[in-house]
């Protein structure tokens, strides 16, 4: 059994936390529409002991596609995150409810990699603003370096609703590497 901690993209609100939305594989019709073939359902693009890390191929250059990080907590438990890359920003949904077990290790090794592989510039996470947890939510996600973004960051959309916080990622530091 694997506990996940995911859901679906866009449950509820437009977009991956109001990020621009990605194409969905699943709405796609099977067989494709005249001479264009369906895009590849996720493509593996990193495999580790613990970690592996698909994505949506993008149907066309440079729009915002998902990512999909599954963390190995133990022989039978994951971690799992989605997330949408759109411009060199990684925005990735908390889920609502209770956060799986290895939700913090699986969070850790996405920003690495993040960092390391994608050379994104920000990470962005969000959640709704109702939710019960919040505060402690709020804490935990300061502790791991995460700010809140204030109204009107241009990288985010204006919603009321949900909170986003980032993680700035030092790109220089990494290009010695």
């Amino acid at each position: 059994v694997a506990v996940t901690n995911s859901t679906a993209a866009g449950t509820f609100f437009l977009g991956l936390c109001g990020a621009p939305d990605a194409p969905h594989p699943l709405l796609k019709i099977p067989g494709g529409r005249g001479v264009s073939r369906d895009p590849a359902l996720p493509a593996v693009i990193y495999k580790d002991e613990k970690l592996t890390v698909s994505q949506d191929l993008p149907v066309n250059d440079g729009k915002p596609y998902l990512v999909h990080f599954q963390y190995k907590v133990t022989e039978v438990k994951e971690s799992s995150w989605k997330a949408t890359l759109s411009n060199q920003n990684l925005f990735v949904e908390v889920p609502d409810g209770i956060l799986a077990e290895g939700s913090k290790e699986g969070l850790l090794a996405l920003l690495e990699f993040a960092e390391e592989k994608m050379k994104v510039s920000y990470v962005f996470i969000c959640f709704r603003k109702s939710r019960e947890d919040r505060g402690p939510l709020l804490r935990t996600f300061n502790f791991l370096g995460f700010e809140i973004v204030r109204p009107g960051h241009p990288c985010v959309p204006a919603s009321p609703e949900i909170m986003f916080m980032v993680y700035t990622l030092d790109q220089n530091s990494s290009d010695e590497d």
